[in-house]
């Protein structure tokens, strides 16, 4: 009862308390008492879970309250009624689905149009804006997919009575939602990582010939499995049920994104390879039971090869991995390297953020190393556990090996990508070992060390991991919070700006805003838009020397967001508190738009006259 009045309170203080403008931080604005409701919420959902017999009304109640409470924590913008969430890509990524809705872009001239066309969908059916629906899908409907397909693998695998509880307190960590390459916000290769659990519970019941009443749930975690056997699905068993919707869902991941569903098809492929090498060494084992994962593999890359050549940028892609591998153009580490020096400029560390973004799933990590090389060493039982996680230990592979050649060649921080897939692995493995070793303790110790020691572990992990979940100067990254007055500042600009006077912006041109008002696609093929992808370099904007600088006269938006990122957060690092100051007081540099958290000045030249403004005060 007291866990689910803090998490009433939690949410009602959270919805009354709305934003009033651009917030820096989402944990810093959002009332102490929302996150301390739902910290008290999570820890009597746990300590419920934990400490009353499985399959009954309380224990669903905790794991209940366990659940409520990580999805408030991924819905937080939501609650906190943000206009929209994702500053950078999402925005280009919302206005391909407005583009959709309006009809002027098929979905299918899109690489990725998974999370743009369930997005129109849900806007379609609801009544609700587009960006609101966006915000649904990203923040609650794939985190909640990951949290309830996380425990049910780890209770197929493992078979303990607390391996559901486990399973579901480790999907809460959200490891793969790294903030570098994967994020929370509409993205849609982290949309994709999501979802990847589903494919694995799907593939797992699928091997064994499983039938949907055989994959476990919640209400059967007390249920002991004496034999654990795996039934006899057969080499050349014909099409089933399961295969069709295991083709379905690993049709979804290309559709969502390409680059996990190739991820999935290698996964595939090296199970296959083991299968057939073990069948033919030792013929005599399990495995020769299962059914066959080849035509699976092959399913995926024929959808693969269908869809993704299309598109221009996965050739190029690819092209550019291979090439730079093969030639030995290599740039291992640089991106690291210059990580690295900004942060030492911020005061922090590479060792600090890594602990605060990878604490959870390097103990996770651990863990599933250890049940690893138990199963090798046979300390683990035969049967389900010991052949599952012996193919997701092969699972690991293939995207490691990929992780390893896009490091090398230091193609960005798309290396990270791999990192998150990979960590979705890790996830099951690491909360079935911890599981099992629970499981063991209480047997051999005494009933409820095991769950108590894992408690301890879980208690100290889980604040470090919540806090990593969203952008914010605590992972020395700016949230990614986009107000209203931006949006509304920026969309009045285009319409009321002079003819043929270019943008300009910090860091980059207004793209991300013009994507979202006339539709990414159309900006970038038939739009043209004038100062799209523009900056104003750090050395001119510190300086104020626009107009010996410009040989025409420019458009400068400044939101609030840019003033917090740069001079708070990063306290002049790139664009200094001077700069902006400057803008009122510049010669030939006028304000000609202003609203809460956004402003436009128009910049004028020495070679020109100056233009007429784009309206007046909002």
């Amino acid at each position: 009862m007291i866990g689910y009045v803090a998490l009433l309170v939690a949410i009602v203080i959270a919805n009354r308390s709305p934003a009033s403008g651009y917030e820096l931080s989402l944990y810093a604005a959002t009332p102490a008492v929302v996150w301390a409701g739902l910290g008290v919420a999570a820890l009597a959902g746990l300590l419920t879970a934990l400490s009353t017999r499985p399959a009954t009304r309380l224990h669903h109640a905790g794991l209940g309250l366990v659940g409520m409470s990580a999805i408030m924590l991924t819905a937080m913008p939501i609650l906190r009624g943000y206009r929209f969430y994702g500053a950078g890509d999402s925005l280009t990524h919302l206005g391909w689905a407005r583009e959709i809705a309006a009809g002027s872009l098929p979905a299918t001239d899109l690489l990725y149009p998974g999370i743009h066309t369930f997005s129109v969908a849900v806007a379609t059916l609801t009544g609700i804006p587009l960006a609101q629906a966006m915000l649904y899908v990203t923040l609650v409907v794939f985190p909640l997919v990951f949290l309830v397909t996380v425990p049910l693998i780890v209770r197929l695998i493992a078979g303990t009575p607390w391996a559901y509880t486990f399973g579901l307190a480790a999907a809460a960590l959200f490891v793969p939602i790294n903030n570098i390459s994967v994020h929370p916000v509409a993205h849609p290769t982290s949309q994709a990582i999501l979802l990847v659990p589903l494919w694995i519970l799907v593939t797992l019941t699928y091997t064994y010939g499983l039938s949907t009443d055989s994959v476990p749930s919640p209400s059967s975690e007390g249920t002991p499995s004496p034999k654990r056997a795996i039934p006899d699905g057969g080499w050349r068993s014909g099409p089933t049920a399961i295969g069709v919707v295991m083709a379905v869902v690993s049709g979804a991941l290309v559709l969502y994104h390409p680059q996990q569903a190739l991820n999935v098809a290698l996964v595939l492929a090296a199970i296959a390879v083991v299968q057939l090498a073990l069948s033919w060494l030792r013929p005599g084992l399990a495995v020769t039971g299962h059914r066959w994962l080849g035509v699976q593999a092959v399913i995926v890359v024929v959808m693969f090869l269908l869809w993704a050549p299309r598109f221009e940028r996965t050739v190029g892609t690819i092209t550019f991995t291979l090439g730079s591998f093969l030639t030995g153009e290599t740039a291992t580490g640089t991106v690291v390297a210059a990580k690295s020096a900004s942060l030492l400029s911020l005061g922090g560390s590479l060792l600090t953020l890594s602990v605060r973004l990878f604490l959870a799933g390097a103990v996770l990590s651990l863990i599933a190393g250890l049940l690893v090389v138990a199963v090798l060493l046979g300390r683990v039982e035969r049967g389900l556990t010991d052949t599952s996680v012996r193919y997701l230990a092969v699972a690991l592979v293939p995207p490691f090996l990929v992780f390893l050649l896009v490091f090398t060649i230091g193609a960005g921080d798309m290396y990270m990508r791999y990192q998150g897939f990979i960590m979705v692995f890790i996830t099951v493995l690491g909360a079935a070992g911890i599981s099992l070793a629970v499981d063991r303790l209480d047997a051999s110790v005494k009933p409820g060390t095991g769950r108590a020691l894992a408690l301890v572990l879980l208690l100290v992990v889980s604040p470090v991991a919540a806090m990593g979940y969203h952008s914010s100067p605590y992972i020395f990254q700016p949230t990614s919070h986009v107000t209203e007055s931006q949006l509304d500042g920026y969309a009045a600009s285009f319409e009321h700006r002079g003819e043929g006077i270019e943008f300009t912006g910090l860091r980059g041109g207004p793209e991300r805003y013009v994507d979202y008002y006339y539709g990414s696609q159309n900006a970038r093929t038939t739009l043209e838009f004038p100062g799209y992808s523009d900056r104003v370099t750090p050395e001119v904007f510190n300086a104020g020397a626009y107009t010996s600088t410009y040989d025409e006269p420019r458009y400068l938006g400044i939101t609030q967001s840019e003033y917090e990122r740069e001079v708070l957060l990063y306290d002049g690092l790139r664009y200094t508190r001077q700069g902006f100051e400057q803008l009122e007081t510049t010669p030939r540099v006028g304000r000609v738009r202003t609203s809460s958290g956004f402003s436009l000045y128009y910049l004028s030249s020495d070679a020109a006259d100056p233009a007429a403004d784009v309206g007046g005060t909002d």
